[in-house]
C-alpha cells in the first residue's frame, strides 16, 4: 500500500483557520471548534493510506483544482485534493453546499 506525505495549501490553511474562528467566535464554541478541527486533520491525515480509494470527481467545481481533483466529507465539509507523485495536495477545505456541477 502506498503512503503519500500530505501538504495542505495556504487556502486550505486558511479554510480551516476561518472555519475555527466561525465556530469559535459567531457560534461561541470554542471547545466544539478545537474538536472540529482536530477530527478534521484526522480525516486530512488519512489521506496519506487512503487517498485513491477515492473516485475522481466530475463536479465542475471540484475539476477546475485539477483534472484528478478528488473530494472526500468530514460532516458538512468537502476536502478538495490531488494525487501527484508521492503526496496528496489539499486544496481547499469548503462547505459541501457550495459545490455545483
Amino acid at each position: 500500500m502506498k503512503r503519500y506525505h500530505i501538504r495542505i495549501s495556504a487556502f486550505a490553511f486558511k479554510d480551516i483557520e476561518n472555519l475555527r474562528f466561525v465556530i469559535t467566535e459567531i457560534f461561541k464554541s470554542p471547545h466544539t471548534a478545537t474538536v472540529y478541527v482536530e477530527e478534521l486533520r484526522k480525516e486530512i491525515n488519512l489521506l496519506a493510506i487512503s487517498a485513491e480509494s477515492f473516485p475522481v470527481s466530475n463536479l465542475n467545481s471540484v475539476i477546475k483544482f485539477g483534472h484528478n481533483a478528488r473530494r472526500i466529507n468530514y460532516k458538512k465539509m468537502s476536502i478538495i485534493y490531488t494525487i501527484h507523485d508521492n503526496f496528496v495536495l489539499i486544496h481547499r477545505i469548503i462547505p459541501g453546499s457550495m459545490l455545483t456541477e
